[in-house]
């Protein structure tokens, strides 16, 4: 059973999409994903696909899209709006966070930070552990230093449109240690999925997650995949499935 969803953010209306888990004794497990940096909740179908197919009998999951765009410290206050939503309103026994890409240094950030958006488990997939190094690649270098210290945007013109990204967002970036972060992960399960050849969040980040975290953990690499986990999507949707089924 699908539900679409608004809820006033602290930036504009968020809005989503819950797929409540079809066997009704599972409902209460919610998984809440995140997208990356100028994705959406959709994932190009990925996550779609695998929100369906959790729904079925894992879990019910919540997807939304974030303000487009939007800086990290806005993302991460966007994600906190959703969890106090999803946690009114289907009041789960479990909560998990996944989050893809950029979204799961928002989810590292928010489920690290202190105690109170802290999930139960956590699936990273695509996640940096260094936002310098992937930013640095996806803006360029010397776009990335133009923004941090001439103040200068930096404009985006590619297959998903033509976005200007402000040079508070790069300064903003630079607030946040992602790795020091998850060293506070020292408890709870841990799933990390990643693409052998991602170019844009290097496959060694991965490993640096692994070795830095706590709790029960394991890393899955996607041989030969790219950053969106387009050639075994199905394979990441079976782990992230199992996973799951092991952890609620």
């Amino acid at each position: 059973m699908k539900q679409n969803f608004t809820i006033a953010g602290p930036f504009g209306e968020l809005s989503g999409v819950i797929n409540l888990c079809e066997a009704e004794d599972k409902r209460r497990n919610v998984l809440v994903m995140a997208h990356g940096f100028r994705g959406s909740m959709d994932g190009g179908g990925r996550a779609i696909k695998l929100a369906e197919e959790l729904s079925q009998d894992i879990c019910s999951v919540v997807r939304f899209n974030f303000t487009w765009c939007t800086m990290l410290s806005n993302q991460i206050a966007e994600l906190k709006a959703v969890l106090d939503f999803v946690r009114e309103t289907l009041k789960p026994e479990k909560l998990f966070l996944l989050g893809r890409s950029f979204g799961g240094a928002t989810s590292i950030i928010v489920a690290c930070e202190g105690n109170t958006y802290r999930p139960d488990g956590l699936v990273l997939w695509s996640a940096p552990n260094s936002l310098k190094s992937t930013f640095v690649q996806v803006l360029g270098e010397d776009a990335f230093q133009a923004a941090l210290q001439q103040g200068k945007a930096v404009v985006l013109d590619d297959e998903r449109g033509r976005d200007e990204i402000p040079p508070a967002f790069v300064s903003d970036l630079m607030k946040y240690d992602v790795a020091e972060l998850l060293k506070k992960w020292q408890s709870g399960p841990l799933l990390i999925l990643h693409g052998e050849k991602d170019c844009i969040v290097t496959p060694d980040q991965a490993k640096t997650n692994l070795e830095i975290a706590g709790g029960i953990k394991e890393l899955h690499y996607l041989e030969g995949d790219n950053h969106h986990l387009d050639l075994r999507c199905k394979e990441a949707i079976e782990l992230v499935k199992n996973w799951m089924k092991k952890n609620i």
